[in-house]
């Protein structure tokens, strides 16, 4: 054999290893993205239910004035809509998370 052919095959193998490679590691890139994603959005959902119960200790200290009730429904509304919001997200990404079988 020549030795420019044991070369070039040398480096055809060596060119299919490295896009397997790659290929391999763009998987593992999408998969901690998911899990980065999905932690993340953990994490909002306890800081959503944090302000919400925030707010209905509110509502007890204000429970004798109309307008500071109404504030504070306004506000847990807003909260409740965001939190809902962030469950929809988190079961998104847990179920492409939890089908990549990581």
């Amino acid at each position: 054999m020549d030795t420019s052919l044991v070369v070039s095959i040398l480096a055809l193998i060596a060119a299919a290893l490295s896009a397997l490679y790659s290929r391999w590691s763009v998987r593992q890139a999408v998969k901690a993205n998911d899990i980065g994603r999905l932690n993340a959005l953990l994490a909002f959902r306890v800081h959503y239910l944090q302000l919400m119960e925030h707010q209905q200790k509110l509502a007890e200290t204000l429970n004798h004035s109309s307008s500071g009730m109404e504030a504070v429904r306004t506000k847990h509304a807003e909260l409740d809509e965001k939190l809902r919001e962030v469950n929809f997200q988190i079961n998104e990404y847990h179920t492409k998370v939890v089908n990549k079988k990581i």
